[in-house]
């Protein structure tokens, strides 16, 4: 508990009265949450795309709104799976990247809250490139994709035994490489087929990164400083 106060002292500390703030999802999230239900008196508006973090917030009390409700968005504050130097994140294992990607492309910051051991100069290759597609489109995508010599699982769903659905009714697929050395190649060549929605990969959105360090310290990194 200690080192996730950590995180979020340090996300507190940007967030000023009447902002609009973005919760994604994560432990770090949840914890953000439970401060910010602590401090009314900052009279913020919170959007989510995550049903496990609005179910969480309207918990603690806090008011969600819906994003057509929202002109803009101040900051976002969300986790991830795997995050790399040149601040693209692997968000896969949720499975509401789509959604994610909504939210995130309507926020000034978007502030990636994780673990040191989740930042590297290559992203984690035992983290997917997940792929949200369109049911009919399942069996076709996954030949597609082999032929790109990367491996390809639909992703079943934990309550019964079907395959995965996001909140827009949606199949996931689960792709794996030795190593993530071309993933913006690989992705935009993924994206590029029909019947694909959206991936997991975020490019081009992230603007910082804290990400906690072993001692309980932050590490702060902003888009472009030189590491």
């Amino acid at each position: 508990m200690k080192a996730i106060t950590a995180v979020t002292d340090k996300a507190l500390e940007l967030i000023q009265p009447r902002m609009t703030i973005l919760l994604g999802g994560g432990s770090n999230v949840k914890q953000l949450a439970i401060r910010l239900a602590t401090l009314p008196d900052l009279d913020l508006t919170i959007c989510t795309p995550s049903e496990l973090t609005r179910r969480s917030c309207l918990q603690l009390g806090l008011n969600i709104s819906e994003l057509d409700q929202i002109k803009r968005i101040d900051i976002g504050f969300d986790g991830c799976d795997s995050v790399d130097l040149q601040f693209r994140a692997l968000k896969s294992n949720g499975g509401i990247h789509t959604l994610e990607k909504i939210y995130a492309q309507a926020a000034t910051r978007y502030i990636i809250l994780t673990k040191t051991e989740r930042l590297s100069s290559q992203l984690d290759p035992n983290i997917p490139l997940t792929l949200e597609v369109i049911p009919a489109a399942v069996p076709t995508l996954c030949l597609q994709i082999k032929k790109l010599d990367c491996s390809v699982t639909p992703r079943m769903g934990t309550a019964v035994a079907s395959l995965a659905r996001t909140p827009n009714g949606n199949c996931l697929l689960d792709c794996y490489e030795k190593e993530w050395s071309d993933i913006t190649t690989l992705n935009d060549k993924i994206s590029s087929l029909n019947g694909v929605v959206g991936t997991s990969l975020f490019e081009d959105y992230i603007t910082d990164v804290y990400a906690l360090n072993p001692d309980n310290t932050i590490k702060e990194i902003k888009k472009g400083e030189v590491l």
